[in-house]
């Protein structure tokens, strides 16, 4: 997980699902405040001084997805 812990790029969060960046995009759903069954909530987010702001996937909804996979 990166040093934020919580958020990950989409290739990080591809990769940790081992899944491709397209599969994750089609999983993927703009944030919410409560959780989507069988989705990513995703915001944009810019994690420090040298990362552009891009989306960022919300680390415990990829470990929920797991969970029911």
């Amino acid at each position: 997980m990166n040093s934020n812990g919580m958020w990950l790029s989409l290739s990080g969060a591809a990769e940790y699902l081992d899944v491709s960046t397209d599969t994750l995009g089609r999983r993927a759903t703009e944030w919410q405040n409560e959780p989507v069954v069988g989705k990513v909530r995703w915001k944009y987010l810019k994690l420090g001084d040298n990362t552009r702001m891009d989306r960022r996937y919300y680390a415990p909804d990829l470990d929920a997805l797991l969970v029911t996979a």
